[in-house]
């Protein structure tokens, strides 16, 4: 018997009261989400990298040799005399000439000076020779731009260093009593320089909108927060610690044998399996490209990786069963939309991370841009197989009644949009019909699954499409009408890197013999070892998928080091690697340790209150549209933009761009969280949606010209927010004052 006041009373009291989270964790938290949101903001704002034209001619040839002038100052302003003729009627700007105080005679700007956030400060060293040429440079920079022939990135930054050491040179030519206070300034006038030019990729300078920028900043910022503090408040309480004596020690032996316990169905297995080596396998193939691989060698290897069908074959057995589970649990399409999403967008979140530190990684190890491009596809080509999988899991229920309904003429529609889309692409200039034709397939191989799970499927029937398909595909090979690799082709849709009709034949060709030795794989998915790999790829995907883009990276970066281990060795240990594998390494860690070291509870998704009468029903039914639509758009917006500094990448006419993909992607996973718990009729919940449409609209608008679209999309939902807001408000009032 235990007694008040003993210490072991005191013991189990501890053991069985919750455990609280100190303040300063989430100061920290809101500090480390601060400083997050910040270099998001940052780093996604960054201009187009400026595009290579060739050998310079005409005015922009005579820019360079001014510009090559300015670097080089001696006793005359050499640079006066190479300035291309037009270039104060371009430009606008009347240069002169001014001399320095180490003795050289500059070509300047006149009226330019020393930039600051402060305005304008030359400092009492005496700053402004050098300023005032500088920003004759950026005029030249400017001049050749709109001639269409800019300047290369190193001439910008030739140009910040000669300024950077004419600043330094005055802490020695002109002291003033100060010349350490003179070197802090000059160095914090450099790293504004330095962040300023990198901020803008080395191209020409431009004004930036700033305005969009700071909005959307604030409100992901705020998105966050919200996510953040449910997120707190459901560790905040965790279950009392068993007592020693209760805890089970496990070997390797009892944890294979616990984990075989649990089933693991063929289609899980069959799933992660297709997502791993389809991942693995279209990296393995861009590489062997990027290396200068032939085709004749890689297209073995390409039919063998190209599992697109199975994986959505996968996902449509996996949306079935989740549909059945919410109809069981007295559930509905709002409950299963809102509880399916919501699971399928946290790894999309991750992708955003993908998305923001591949580029910086791959720019710190100074890989060249046509590397940069084939490891982005790379990373974010996951990123589409989410997005589509999305799309069939929204299209699942009515599918399904269709199946049930008319399952042949189903699957025939579907087979005729996949065909249809193949020859569109063909006649349209257009990426519409490719995309379509992904979506189609992913449709179809999500119907065969519903027809395999409630009907069967004969075993002359498995063999007579294994056969047709690999006949097609044979007929395809010999006549050349289709390209012999069926994976890593850019020009197809990302979605299945290859074209469709070859993908649609291997496709028949696997499911058919899937079909076949269903028994036996049944058989393999009963094996502990494999139920173990397969559940830690389930549990933990994206910290897998850092840590294997990580590995890939320094895979990427060794091939342009010296081929002596030691210069390897040396180059591991210096910064700027390591803060590139740090990059990727970090938040792999930090996404297992606080994320996916648990295993997600399965079940249906019936938490929380249910609303309320008509008006609840209706703004939770609103509230799971809007957030589906807008998880789509943000989902393929990031996998269009890719933080390359790509513009005008749009999606049905409507403009995208990383900050504004962000927003739209946390809105949609707001409102779907918001459904799930039961907050989908609450005020709050529509004020913070108008508050989210906030920065669309003002990037909508930030151009010369507005973009209609996003005007209309971002406006409209901005207004029926509001409204929503306005009736949930008074209702619950209402609701108050009757209980009073």
């Amino acid at each position: 018997m235990i007694r008040p006041g003993t210490l072991e009373s005191m013991t189990a009291t501890a053991e069985t009261l919750p455990r609280v989270r100190r303040p300063l964790w989430t100061s920290a938290w809101m500090l480390l989400l601060a400083l997050v949101v910040i270099g998001f903001g940052l780093v996604a704002s960054r201009s187009a990298a400026p595009i290579e034209h060739g050998p310079l001619t005409g005015g922009p040839a005579a820019a360079q040799r001014a510009v090559d002038a300015l670097l080089n100052p001696g006793p005359s302003a050499e640079a006066l005399n190479e300035l291309p003729a037009d270039f104060t009627q371009v430009t606008g700007v009347t240069p002169s000439a001014m001399s320095a105080r180490d003795g050289t005679v500059r070509a300047v700007h006149t009226d330019g000076g020393c930039s600051t956030p402060w305005g304008e400060d030359n400092s009492k060293w005496d700053y402004a020779v050098p300023c005032k040429a500088h920003d004759l440079g950026y005029d030249l920079l400017r001049y050749a731009e709109k001639q269409g022939q800019p300047l290369g990135q190193q001439v910008r930054a030739a140009l910040d260093d000669r300024l950077s050491a004419d600043m330094h040179a005055m802490c020695s030519i002109n002291p003033m009593d100060s010349a350490k206070t003179c070197g802090m300034v000059a160095s914090l006038y450099t790293a504004g320089l330095v962040v300023n030019s990198w901020h803008q990729r080395w191209g020409p300078p431009v004004g930036e909108p700033v305005g969009p920028m700071l909005a959307g900043v604030v409100v992901i910022g705020c998105l966050l927060v919200f996510r953040l503090r449910d997120w707190l408040r459901a560790r905040r309480v965790r279950p009392a610690p068993q007592p020693w004596a209760a805890r089970t020690v496990r070997t390797a032996g009892t944890a294979a044998e616990t984990a075989a316990a649990r089933p693991l169905t063929p289609w899980a297995m069959l799933g992660a399996a297709s997502m791993v080596l389809l991942v693995l396998g279209e990296s393995a193939i861009a590489l062997a490209n990027w290396a200068g691989a032939g085709h004749e060698w890689l297209w073995p290897l390409t039919w063998l990786a190209q599992l697109a069908p199975l994986f959505f074959f996968a996902c449509g057995r996996a949306n079935a069963a989740g549909w059945q589970a919410e109809l069981d649990a007295g559930g509905g399409y709002r409950q299963y939309l809102a509880h399916r999403a919501s699971r399928l967008l946290r790894p999309a979140l991750i992708f955003v991370v993908v998305a923001l530190v591949v580029p910086l990684a791959l720019e710190l190890l100074g890989i060249p841009a046509g590397t940069n491009a084939t490891v982005m596809r790379i990373a974010l080509h996951p990123l589409w197989l989410i997005g589509v999988y999305l799309l069939t899991m929204v299209a699942a229920p009515a599918l399904l009644k269709l199946h049930r309904l008319a399952p042949r003429s189903t699957l025939a529609a579907l087979l005729g949009l996949v065909v249809l889309a193949e020859f569109g692409a063909g006649w349209l200039d257009s990426s519409l019909p490719r995309h379509a034709g992904a979506f189609g397939l992913a449709l179809l191989a999500q119907q065969l699954a519903f027809w395999q799970a409630g009907r069967g499927v004969r075993t002359g029937w498995l063999v007579t499409g294994t056969a047709a398909g690999a006949a097609g595909l044979v007929l395809l090979s010999v006549t050349g009408t289709g390209p012999p690799t069926l994976l890593g082709d850019p020009a197809a849709a990302p979605a299945l890197s290859a074209a469709t009709l070859p993908v649609l034949l291997l496709g028949a060709v696997q499911l058919g013999l899937t079909g076949l030795f269903a028994r036996r794989l049944a058989t393999l998915a009963g094996r502990p070892r494999l139920i173990v790999a397969v559940r830690l790829v389930v549990r933990a995907p994206m910290s897998l998928y850092l840590g294997f883009l990580a590995a890939m990276l320094l895979l990427v970066a060794l091939v342009y080091l010296p081929g002596r281990l030691m210069d390897v060795l040396t180059w591991l240990t210096e910064p700027r690697p390591l803060v590139a594998l740090a990059l990727l390494a970090g938040p792999a860690a930090l996404v297992f340790w606080w994320f996916e070291r648990h295993a997600a509870s399965p079940g249906p998704s019936l938490i929380g209150a249910q609303p309320a009468g008509r008006l609840g029903a209706l703004l939770a039914h609103a509230g799971v549209v809007l957030g589906i639509g807008y998880a789509t758009i943000g989902v393929f917006g990031f996998a269009l933009t890719r933080f390359g500094g790509e513009t005008g990448a749009t999606m049905l006419g409507l403009q995208l761009d990383p900050i504004q993909n962000l927003v739209q992607l946390l809105l949609g996973v707001f409102l779907l969280h918001a459904v799930r718990i039961g907050n989908g009729a609450a005020p709050s919940t529509w004020v913070v949606t108008a508050l989210a449409c906030v920065p669309p609209l003002l990037s909508a608008t930030s151009g010369p010209v507005p973009d209609q679209v996003a005007l209309a999309v971002h406006g409209l939902t901005a207004l029926f927010a509001v409204a929503a807001a306005v009736s949930a408000g008074l209702q619950t009032r209402a609701v108050a004052v009757n209980a009073g």
